[in-house]
């Protein structure tokens, strides 16, 4: 039988411990270019393969002309040209201009041969009679002219390694005819719920079963993160059922979570299970975070297994430590820079004496105050089981071990969770 330990490692040991026992890495793949792309990282720094623009445009409608042919105009002796062709968005077609010659042009329209000057349209006037147009300003050689790769040249850096992509980034490399390219590949992360009380159908729950609410959460969280969810369903506290589970899980996807399980009566099914199975196995019994102690590290295969308590609260603060930097360092992200808001604390929130020195996740609902302009974060507790302090709160705060106090109206960063920090009534609650 595998004994319990009451014993708690802090999360930095546990996670350098983790990184010593396992050889996930980041890796790549290939990509076509396309919007569904949004929020990948950038494997490899991109360069631009042209100028933008290609060639020299205009960026205002009117006339493409020859400086030579107006410098001289005047609203009393304007300058008369032949109007020769229209330009088109996107053609190069337009002939050379000859003196005395001009074209229309619209804005980002590339400029016809000889052209060296573009005149508004406000400062002009067209005869369509004879197609010829009045000048009747003069402007200095070059005016309302964008030269080619004004904007971007060819070879230039566009986006470095680990760039996140945006939409306007994927409309730019489409533009600019890249069509492949190498981004982070997303890890597989597998989901084993625990416990021979779940179940997936609400219609069991009463006759005394328990819904399977956090593998959902946890998946979700999973994918809202980088990650792939793969959910191989609901496994009964049965030692061999376990070890199965864990080895299919182990033999295709890069971390393997597991839920619930750590505790069936005297017994740790899931330490024992993992003990079984080979080295390292087990190597933090429980770390030092409130809450979410219980949870527990392992490594097989050289691959990570983290043990979630079942208990929600438990279970989201252990993915927030343990996993969410696993996810963010194989695609390609900072395991710490997280995106996070500013805000004042509306209420005294005091550690729980037991647990002072340990890490706490403290979640907050972020306000706007009219007031006095600035930003609230409201604590939000409860038992760690209730699911009302998941949807009450949109943020969280990480205080660490020597922190036990945070005074009303003291500034905190509230870190923003994906999936987890979506608006809802409130305007505020998108930040």
């Amino acid at each position: 039988m595998y004994k319990k330990s009451t014993s708690y490692s802090s999360i930095r040991t546990v996670f350098f411990e983790l990184r010593k026992n396992i050889s996930v890495q980041p890796l790549y793949e290939t990509v076509n270019t396309d919007p569904k792309l949004l929020g990948r990282i950038l494997y490899n720094a991109i360069n631009s393969t042209v100028n933008i623009p290609m060639y020299d445009s205009s960026h205002m409608d009117g006339f493409a002309v020859r400086y030579d042919d107006i410098k001289s105009a005047s609203d009393l002796k304007p300058t008369i040209l032949k109007v020769i062709c229209e330009v088109k968005l996107g053609n190069t077609k337009c002939r050379p201009l000859k003196p005395g010659q001009a074209a229309r042009i619209p804005t980002g329209g590339y400029l016809p041969p000889k052209a060296d000057t573009v005149i508004p349209t406000e400062y002009s006037q067209f005869n369509e009679i004879d197609s010829s147009v009045k000048i009747y300003t003069k402007f200095l050689k070059g005016s309302f002219i964008s030269p080619a790769g004004n904007d971007l040249t060819k070879d230039k850096l566009i986006f470095k390694k680990g760039h996140l992509l945006r939409i306007q980034d994927i409309s730019l490399l489409n533009s600019i005819g890249i069509k492949k390219f190498d981004v982070y590949k997303k890890p597989k992360v597998a989901i084993i719920p625990t416990g021979s009380e779940l179940t997936n159908d609400i219609n069991e729950v009463a006759y005394g079963k328990i819904l399977n609410t956090n593998g959902q959460i946890i998946s979700t969280l999973i994918e809202a993160s980088g990650g792939i969810p793969v959910d191989l369903g609901i496994t009964s506290d049965n030692v061999k059922m376990i070890e199965s589970k864990i080895n299919n899980a182990l033999s295709q996807n890069d971390i393997v979570l597991t839920i619930g399980g750590s505790s069936v009566g005297h017994k740790d099914l899931m330490a024992e299970t993992i003990k079984s199975m080979g080295k390292p196995g087990i190597l933090a019994h429980g770390i030092k975070l409130d809450r979410g102690r219980v949870t527990k590290i392992a490594a097989l295969k050289f691959k990570p297994i983290i043990i979630l308590p079942g208990p929600i609260q438990g279970a989201i603060n252990a993915f927030i430590v343990l996993v969410l930097p696993l996810i963010r360092s194989l695609i390609g992200l900072s395991h710490s820079n997280f995106v996070f808001i500013n805000a004042q604390i509306t209420d005294t929130w005091k550690a729980r004496k037991k647990f002072q020195n340990f890490v706490k996740i403290l979640y907050v609902r972020l306000s706007y105050s009219k007031t006095n302009n600035s930003i609230k974060a409201e604590p939000i507790t409860g038992e760690t089981s209730n699911m009302t302090v998941m949807t009450r709160a949109n943020g969280y705060v990480i205080v660490p071990e020597k922190i036990t106090k945070i005074e009303k109206e003291n500034n905190v960063q509230v870190i923003l969770l994906p999936g987890f920090s979506f608006a809802s009534s409130n305007p505020i609650d998108f930040l």
